[in-house]
């Protein structure tokens, strides 16, 4: 909100009081106190709400700050207190381009030119418009009135090609370029039409424009790029990272285009780490030519952690929030790395300095608090899952992520009764939750409690998930505890086949014990023992387990 109020006046006469706050206005709106002039344009409108400059003036004022309802409004207005003026029916255009109402501001426009014929930047502006709307007829119309106007420029001819690249016509477009580089040469043009010899193939002709724009402008950028893309086509990678280098450490290639040149480089796995330290050096020179730029910082950081330097990675995302340390989604980006290295230490003391700055912010209080939860340190990290709860209360998602997070971790306490009234919760505000089903069942198969529930909660899970060797597991074990030992074994033949060898001791001691209940004692031991071997852990518990089960049989 603009909350300064305009500076006292003297007794003035009331034309002379809006002349004041007029003037002050105006000094207020070129040195940027939009807040002030905002003020004073209004104390002229109180007393001459038709003045239009002061309307303008306000309107242009919404523009800048991008409230361009606003701006539209107060535009609109000067237009109807001065309908003679160019500049406010231009700024009305404007507005409906910024709303996204072409259609509108296409009435401007052509209402302009009717008024204005001579005025060549509204063709333009109109032609745009036109282009944009895929009206390439009206666009065309156009360009014929501004070379009647000015004659064949360089300018409408690039509007001409444009507009047939649009309409599919290649070999037309193909022929005009190429009588525009000899009416009007330029880099541009020549760095055009060697890319247009590129895509169909003619590598040659492509090389020769690229070296007739380098004539003009050693350093064209546009013609780099795409000399460096012939001769990787061509495979003739020297040549092809030399340009690269150059493009990678031009300041003036904005840092969006580069970085999604190396998106689309990193796709290619199989160049990338074959050419694994001259791939780094293009990113060392995009780095360098942005170094404050958070998108670089993010595909670079993608790019070191892929070829396992991730240490290199963390400090890069650091750098990056000491550029931006008011900038949460760079911080984000720091945190949700180190969670994915699973570097809790690290983890914990980021996330705690981020909280200093980003206060009681659910995402970053969930990660300190897994940190902290990996860490051992289930009483913290209780505390922060709790904390969340009522800064979340209209986020259902983070909700049922935190209750679903609390369900687990009082589980690991040994609270049921606190881990059960979380799950429930979570479920309340999705009833189709794989993961909690999954959990709240296979806890209350652990207790032997309430297995009709578990068992329709995890068959819930499956249906959800059939595909998933964690909640078939729990499935079976549920069975296995209601005494349904063949359909048990059954799904656990099928936890073993999609499984494979990704399967933890724990789900083979599950299938073990279904086997020894069925008497296949055999199997059952050979399991066991499969398991032990899985489990260094648990070794001696698991052969303690066995002894106790063939004292069992010898019984």
């Amino acid at each position: 909100m603009l909350l300064c109020a305009c500076g006292g006046t003297r007794m003035l006469p009331r034309q002379a009081q809006g002349d004041y706050y007029y003037m002050e206005g105006l000094r207020g709106y070129h040195s940027g106190n939009y807040a002030y002039a905002q003020d004073c344009f209004k104390a002229v409108l109180k007393t001459q709400p038709q003045h239009d400059a002061a309307l303008y003036y306000m309107g242009n004022m919404y523009y800048h700050v991008g409230d361009l309802d606003k701006a539209l409004e107060y535009m609109t207005a000067a237009t109807e207190a001065d309908d003679s003026n160019y500049w406010y029916q231009l700024q009305v255009a404007q507005c409906y381009l910024g709303l996204g109402q072409s259609e509108k501001a296409t009435a401007v426009y052509e209402s302009l030119l009717e008024r204005n014929p001579q005025k060549t930047d509204l063709y333009y502006d109109l032609a745009n418009i036109y282009m944009a709307q895929r009206d390439n007829e009206k666009a065309l119309e156009l360009l014929g009135k501004i070379e009647t106007l000015g004659g064949t420029t360089e300018a409408t001819g690039f509007y001409r090609f444009s507009i047939l690249m649009m309409q599919q016509k290649r070999e037309e477009a193909e022929t005009l370029m190429e009588q525009l580089v000899q009416d009007h040469a330029s880099p541009r043009f020549f760095a055009i039409l060697g890319d247009l010899y590129a895509e169909s193939g003619r590598d040659s002709l492509a090389l020769d424009n690229y070296d007739r724009a380098f004539a003009l402008d050693p350093g064209y950028m546009p013609a780099v790029y795409g000399q460096a893309e012939v001769y990787r086509v061509r495979q003739h990678f020297d040549s092809y990272f030399e340009k690269m280098q150059l493009f990678m450490h031009n300041r003036e290639v904005t840092a969006g285009m580069k970085v999604d040149y190396m998106e689309q480089l990193m796709q290619n796995r199989n160049f990338v780490g074959m050419f694994l330290h001259q791939v780094d050096t293009l990113f060392v020179n995009m780095r360098a030519s942005h170094p404050k730029d958070s998108a670089v910082a993010y595909i670079y950081t993608s790019f070191l952690a892929q070829s396992g330097r991730q240490d290199a990675a963390a400090a890069l995302l650091k750098e990056n929030v000491s550029h931006y340390p008011q900038d949460k989604s760079a911080w984000m980006q720091y945190l949700v790395f180190h969670y994915y290295l699973q570097n809790w230490d690290s983890l914990d003391e980021a996330a705690k300095e981020a909280g200093k700055i980003f206060p009681k912010q659910a995402d970053i209080m969930s990660l300190e608090g897994l940190a902290l939860w990996q860490r051992q340190q289930l009483p913290e990290a209780l505390r922060i899952f709790e904390a969340i709860i009522p800064l979340a209360a209209k986020d259902p998602s983070t909700l049922l992520q935190t209750y679903s997070f609390l369900g687990d971790l009082y589980h690991e306490r040994g609270d049921a009764a606190k881990s059960y009234k979380a799950y429930e919760n979570a479920l309340k505000i999705n009833p189709e939750q794989a993961v909690v089903l999954n959990n709240y069942a296979y806890y209350l198969s652990l207790e032997g409690k309430k297995l009709d529930k578990a068992y329709d909660m995890s068959k819930k899970a499956i249906d959800l998930e059939p595909e998933s060797s964690t909640y078939l597991d729990t499935f079976g074990w549920i069975l296995y505890k209601m005494g349904k030992y063949q359909e048990a074994k059954a799904v656990f033949k099928r936890v073993l086949v999609l499984g494979a060898t990704e399967l933890n001791a724990e789900v083979i001691d599950h299938y073990a014990e279904v086997l020894f209940a069925l008497k296949d004692y055999d199997m059952a031991f050979i399991y066991w023992n499969q398991a032990k071997d899985k489990d260094k852990e648990n070794k001696l518990q698991l052969e303690q387990k066995i002894a106790e089960r063939r004292t069992q049989i010898s019984r």
